[in-house]
């Protein structure tokens, strides 16, 4: 089990930190717990631009992957820290992030009744329409006396508390795993198939089985996703080691809610030239993670050319790079090829200036790169053969494929002379 605890409170030393510290290391071998902050969150508004939104997209992360959410919050005038307020209006609005999450409530005060009236009116918030999360009835942790029942090293060391927070949490573990068994998206992900096993899908070029669809998509040598034409994250393969960490709990949101905030303007744009037609691919090669990495955007249509989604395969090119540096393509590229035609591949369009963390989440290491340069036009294939017999007239060349122009063309369609 994975649980996110949040410190409910910017104060830079709060009792409410040290237990859920000690809550860390305590029930180490019940459940990791990942501490979040909220001191860096903006205040909350309507009006704050995007840009300055990305800590809070980072929370939303973190309680996205996350199995349940602890709230430790302190008692300001017989209520909930602003602080605590604001972060919990970041989480609710426009977004789901708390929608049937299982939730815990804790909280330390230096008064007897410890953080008694926070906790409720935290609970009211947290069972609205807008939060919905799932809170467990009955399970109270209430330590006052904070300066008195901690030790200087952040231990808790009243046994009483200790005992009741032992019971409690081990009764939120329980109801946590009840709602991750129930969820059907984690069955899925567990078991690697799709729902429907022994389905097939007939092609104008062939049939295959949905398994073998999704073995497909999961061989693929780059990862995919895909935005469909009502803006909502709605896939992605499930490969490991992606340069773009996903998970199920992000299917269904928006764009602007799975992407960084700096990186929204930027795939608005690309998936606003896809929905209006005046573009198809977008390209856009970068460093991620300490290697280099090109992303391209389609635009997913059908046979009549309605507007579908926009899917996005991201990869590695180290080692076509590698190739290429040592040399692989100075033999003769036509040696086993037939002379067939390949269709001239579309231009892909260089991506608009953007943040480099678009499509990815904020801990890589990515930066921005040059714009692609436009592909120079591509040669008819029988202009191509034109001036290959002209060249071979005169020089007694053979047909190796030496013209820049025509290696750029295959760079794009990654298809031999066949």
């Amino acid at each position: 089990m994975k649980f996110v605890a949040i410190v409910g409170t910017n104060a830079d030393f709060s009792y409410n930190r040290i237990l859920l510290q000690f809550m860390k290391k305590h029930f180490w071998r019940m459940a990791e717990i990942e501490i979040a902050e909220i001191k860096d969150l903006p205040a909350f508004s309507k009006d704050v631009p995007f840009e300055e939104t990305t800590p809070v997209w980072k929370l939303k992360q973190q309680i996205n992957a996350a199995d349940g959410v602890i709230f430790s919050t302190p008692e300001y005038d017989h209520a909930v820290p602003a602080a605590m307020k604001s972060a919990v209006e970041w989480l609710s609005y426009q977004s789901k992030v708390l929608h049937g999450k299982p939730a815990m409530i804790v909280g330390v005060s230096y008064g007897r009744q410890a953080s008694a009236r926070a906790q409720q009116q935290m609970r009211k918030m947290l069972l609205s329409p807008d939060c919905n999360a799932n809170l467990l009835s009955g399970n109270e942790v209430l330590i006052g006396n904070a300066a008195k029942v901690f030790s200087k090293d952040g231990r808790l060391t009243d046994q009483a508390c200790v005992d009741n927070l032992e019971k409690c949490f081990t009764n939120f573990v329980e109801y946590a795993e009840l709602f991750k068994n129930a969820s059907r998206g984690e069955q899925l992900m567990s078991v690697k198939r799709p729902m429907i096993e022994d389905a097939y899908v007939s092609f104008p070029t062939g049939r295959l089985s949905l398994r073998e669809v999704q073995a497909i998509f999961n061989t693929i040598p780059f990862e995919i996703d895909l935005i469909d034409a009502t803006d909502r994250f709605a896939y992605y393969s499930d490969k490991p080691n992606r340069e773009h960490v996903r998970n199920v709990n992000q299917l269904g949101e928006t764009y602007s809610e799975c992407h960084p905030p700096k990186a929204v303007p930027a795939v608005k744009a690309i998936i606003d030239s896809f929905k209006n037609g005046t573009k198809d691919v977008v390209a856009r090669p970068l460093m991620m993670n300490g290697h280099r990495v090109l992303i391209r955007y389609y635009a997913l249509r059908d046979v009549d050319g309605h507007y579908l989604g926009t899917i996005e395969f991201t990869g590695s090119v180290d080692d076509i790079l590698n190739l290429a540096e040592n040399g692989a393509w100075n033999a003769d590229a036509t040696s086993s090829a037939s002379h067939g035609h390949a269709a001239p591949a579309p231009v892909e369009e260089p991506a608009p200036a953007m943040d480099a963390t678009t499509g990815a989440s904020e801990d890589t290491d990515e930066e921005p790169a040059a714009p692609s340069e436009p592909a120079a036009p591509v040669m008819s294939a029988a202009a191509q053969r034109a001036e290959q017999a002209e060249t071979d007239a005169s020089t007694g060349a053979s047909e190796a494929a030496d013209d820049p122009e025509e290696t750029d063309a295959d760079a794009m369609t990654g298809a031999s002379e066949n």
